[in-house]
Protein backbone atom coordinates (compact mmCIF):
# COMPACT_ATOMS: atom_id res chain seq x y z
CA UNK A 1 0.00 0.00 0.00
CA UNK A 2 1.27 3.20 -0.82
CA UNK A 3 2.12 6.18 2.28
CA UNK A 4 -0.75 8.57 1.21
CA UNK A 5 -3.25 5.97 0.48
CA UNK A 6 -2.50 4.38 3.79
CA UNK A 7 -2.53 8.28 5.46
CA UNK A 8 -5.70 8.89 3.54
CA UNK A 9 -7.41 5.86 5.01
CA UNK A 10 -6.03 6.32 8.65
CA UNK A 11 -7.30 9.84 8.65
CA UNK A 12 -10.89 9.01 7.46
CA UNK A 13 -11.21 6.39 10.09
CA UNK A 14 -9.58 8.39 12.95
CA UNK A 15 -12.15 10.93 12.05
CA UNK A 16 -15.13 8.82 11.84
CA UNK A 17 -14.33 7.31 15.05
CA UNK A 18 -13.75 10.94 16.69
CA UNK A 19 -17.31 11.78 15.36
CA UNK A 20 -18.34 8.39 16.42
CA UNK A 21 -17.33 9.05 20.04
CA UNK A 22 -18.33 12.49 20.84
CA UNK A 23 -21.77 11.50 19.60
CA UNK A 24 -21.77 8.42 22.23
CA UNK A 25 -20.30 11.02 24.71
CA UNK A 26 -23.27 13.85 24.59
CA UNK A 27 -25.47 10.62 25.56
CA UNK A 28 -23.89 9.80 29.07
CA UNK A 29 -25.55 10.70 31.75
CA UNK A 30 -23.83 12.39 34.91
CA UNK A 31 -24.15 10.92 37.97
CA UNK A 32 -22.42 14.07 40.22
CA UNK A 33 -24.09 16.93 40.11
CA UNK A 34 -21.39 19.36 39.02
CA UNK A 35 -21.27 21.82 35.81
CA UNK A 36 -18.92 19.03 34.14
CA UNK A 37 -20.11 15.71 34.22
CA UNK A 38 -18.69 12.35 33.32
CA UNK A 39 -19.34 13.30 29.46
CA UNK A 40 -16.73 15.93 29.84
CA UNK A 41 -13.67 13.76 28.94
CA UNK A 42 -14.76 11.65 26.77
CA UNK A 43 -15.94 15.29 24.25
CA UNK A 44 -12.50 16.46 25.03
CA UNK A 45 -10.73 13.16 23.54
CA UNK A 46 -12.81 12.99 20.60
CA UNK A 47 -12.50 16.60 20.03
CA UNK A 48 -8.79 15.74 20.10
CA UNK A 49 -8.79 13.26 17.40
CA UNK A 50 -11.53 14.94 15.47
CA UNK A 51 -8.67 17.84 14.96
CA UNK A 52 -5.79 15.88 14.42
CA UNK A 53 -7.57 13.58 11.90
CA UNK A 54 -8.19 16.29 10.03
CA UNK A 55 -5.60 18.58 9.91
CA UNK A 56 -3.82 15.09 8.87
CA UNK A 57 -6.13 14.66 5.85
CA UNK A 58 -5.59 18.08 4.71
CA UNK A 59 -1.58 17.22 5.14
CA UNK A 60 -1.89 14.17 3.29
CA UNK A 61 -4.10 15.82 0.21
CA UNK A 62 -2.15 18.64 -0.45
CA UNK A 63 0.99 16.86 -0.01
CA UNK A 64 2.99 15.86 -3.21
CA UNK A 65 2.30 12.85 -4.69
CA UNK A 66 4.14 10.28 -2.59
CA UNK A 67 4.60 6.91 -4.91
CA UNK A 68 7.01 5.14 -1.98
CA UNK A 69 5.53 1.72 -0.63
CA UNK A 70 5.76 1.48 2.40
CA UNK A 71 8.04 -0.73 4.06
CA UNK A 72 7.04 -4.76 4.21
CA UNK A 73 8.32 -5.90 7.37
CA UNK A 74 6.35 -3.12 9.41
CA UNK A 75 6.65 -4.68 12.94
CA UNK A 76 2.78 -5.75 14.55
CA UNK A 77 3.93 -6.88 17.64
CA UNK A 78 3.55 -3.63 18.99
CA UNK A 79 0.21 -3.02 17.77
CA UNK A 80 -0.61 -7.05 19.26
CA UNK A 81 0.68 -6.19 22.57
CA UNK A 82 -0.90 -2.61 22.54
CA UNK A 83 -4.35 -4.40 21.85
CA UNK A 84 -3.92 -7.08 24.83
CA UNK A 85 -2.32 -4.51 26.90
CA UNK A 86 -5.69 -2.31 26.32
CA UNK A 87 -7.88 -5.68 27.49
CA UNK A 88 -5.95 -6.31 30.57
CA UNK A 89 -6.36 -2.58 31.64
CA UNK A 90 -10.01 -2.84 30.87
CA UNK A 91 -10.34 -6.48 33.10
CA UNK A 92 -7.90 -5.25 35.97
CA UNK A 93 -9.52 -1.31 36.14
CA UNK A 94 -12.34 -1.86 38.44
CA UNK A 95 -10.18 -4.67 40.74
CA UNK A 96 -7.02 -3.01 41.18
CA UNK A 97 -8.76 0.45 40.86
CA UNK A 98 -7.91 3.63 38.95
CA UNK A 99 -4.57 3.97 40.42
CA UNK A 100 -2.72 0.88 40.26
CA UNK A 101 -3.84 -0.49 36.94
CA UNK A 102 -3.04 2.86 35.00
CA UNK A 103 -0.02 2.93 36.77
CA UNK A 104 1.13 -0.32 35.37
CA UNK A 105 -0.95 -0.19 32.22
CA UNK A 106 1.43 2.85 30.97
CA UNK A 107 4.43 1.47 32.14
CA UNK A 108 4.09 -1.78 30.20
CA UNK A 109 2.82 0.61 27.32
CA UNK A 110 5.93 2.72 26.94
CA UNK A 111 7.73 -0.95 27.39
CA UNK A 112 6.08 -2.44 24.70
CA UNK A 113 6.46 1.36 22.36
CA UNK A 114 9.96 1.81 22.77
CA UNK A 115 13.00 0.44 21.62
CA UNK A 116 16.23 -0.55 22.98
CA UNK A 117 17.90 2.52 22.14
CA UNK A 118 15.51 4.95 23.96
CA UNK A 119 14.32 2.50 26.40
CA UNK A 120 14.61 4.51 29.96
CA UNK A 121 13.05 1.68 32.67
CA UNK A 122 13.49 5.26 35.45
CA UNK A 123 11.41 7.67 33.18
CA UNK A 124 8.74 5.15 32.37
CA UNK A 125 8.41 4.21 36.07
CA UNK A 126 8.14 8.24 37.00
CA UNK A 127 5.59 8.91 34.23
CA UNK A 128 3.94 5.61 34.92
CA UNK A 129 3.61 6.80 38.91
CA UNK A 130 3.33 10.60 38.54
CA UNK A 131 0.54 11.05 35.96
CA UNK A 132 -2.11 8.50 37.38
CA UNK A 133 -1.32 10.23 40.67
CA UNK A 134 -1.91 13.70 39.09
CA UNK A 135 -4.97 12.66 37.37
CA UNK A 136 -6.73 11.24 40.43
CA UNK A 137 -6.41 14.60 42.17
CA UNK A 138 -7.83 16.05 39.03
CA UNK A 139 -10.65 13.88 39.16
CA UNK A 140 -11.19 13.01 43.25
CA UNK A 141 -10.47 16.28 44.54
CA UNK A 142 -10.63 19.04 41.81
CA UNK A 143 -13.59 17.41 39.87
CA UNK A 144 -15.10 15.67 42.69
CA UNK A 145 -15.80 12.24 40.66
CA UNK A 146 -14.67 9.40 42.32
CA UNK A 147 -12.61 6.37 40.69
CA UNK A 148 -12.84 2.95 41.55
CA UNK A 149 -10.81 2.58 44.31
CA UNK A 150 -9.99 -1.44 44.01
CA UNK A 151 -9.16 -3.57 46.31
CA UNK A 152 -5.85 -1.81 47.62
CA UNK A 153 -8.97 1.13 48.81
CA UNK A 154 -6.94 4.14 47.01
Amino acid sequence: MKVKTRDLICSVLFLAFGIFMFLQSRTIISKVAKDIGSGFMPKIVAGAIIAVSLIKLVLTLFSKSDEREEKGDMDLSGGLWTIALLATYVILFNILGFLVSSALYLFFQMTVLSNEKNRKIGLFLAISIIFPILIYVLFVYIIEMPLPEGILGF
